[in-house]
């Protein structure tokens, strides 16, 4: 498989041919429905899952019983390796979006990988890194930022890494619910309603076929204060 078919920012896009290769030949295929729980949140770490097609979100349960949205990932992700390097409980459930394809990897061989390709352990600093670094930013984000910048952010984040082409624009090609989007906002379902009712009057966003459609990035980017590339 060439580097092309993979996200740039993925784990796998960012790996060496050779290292690519040795990775995927790890594991055994398995595949998930839409809105099956991937990984729980407290359990023991015993793999990392390879995904190859699909889209997860990342939930964590919260002590005051409500479900917080972290982040989505896609094709070329590696997820649970936080987990599995440092031998503690799962932080947070994946939950599959749509239907997914992957390879789990068990944790010694993957630890073995790891420790004969001193890529891929670059590979993989670089991606906790990144992820470290919008964490960061989306906590500044929290602090600084009214709640229509955010969920605009919020959307621009999605859909610039999983967005797909479709006539009238760019839409998100995962079903993420209003109280998703509020989520990975950090604000509540009333200020995304306002948000999408702005951005539509801006001609950034549509809704139709109970999809949400990104009909023009430029004008969510300056909806959300940003420059051409979001900034994590």
């Amino acid at each position: 498989m060439s580097v092309e078919k993979w996200p740039s920012r993925s784990l796998l896009g960012r790996l060496s041919r050779r290292a690519r290769e040795a990775l995927l030949q790890l594991g055994t295929p398995i595949g998930y429905d839409a809105h099956q729980r991937i990984i729980r949140q407290g359990d023991s770490a015993r793999h990392t899952l390879l995904v190859l097609e699909g889209l997860v979100k990342i939930v964590v349960d919260t002590e005051r019983g409500r479900d917080v949205v972290l982040a989505v990932r896609g094709r070329g992700d590696l997820l649970g390796e936080m987990a599995t390097l440092e031998r503690r409980p799962r932080a947070a459930h994946v939950i599959a979006c749509v239907p997914v394809k992957g390879r789990i990897i068990h944790s010694p061989d993957l630890g073995d990988f790891l420790e004969r390709s001193p890529d891929a352990c670059l590979a993989v600093a670089r991606v906790l890194s990144e992820r470290l670094r919008g964490s960061d930013r989306r906590g500044i984000d929290f602090m600084v930022c009214p709640a229509p910048v955010r969920v605009a952010r919020a959307l621009l984040e999605v859909t610039q890494r999983w967005g797909e082409t479709v006539e009238v624009g760019r839409g998100l090609v995962i079903p993420l619910s209003q109280k998703d989007i509020a989520s990975l906002a950090g604000t509540g379902l009333s200020s995304v309603e306002k948000a999408f009712r702005l951005l539509e009057e801006a001609g950034a966003l549509d809704r139709r076929y109970r999809r949400v459609l990104v009909t023009d990035l430029s004008r969510l980017r300056r909806f959300g204060e940003l420059p051409d590339e979001i900034p994590y």
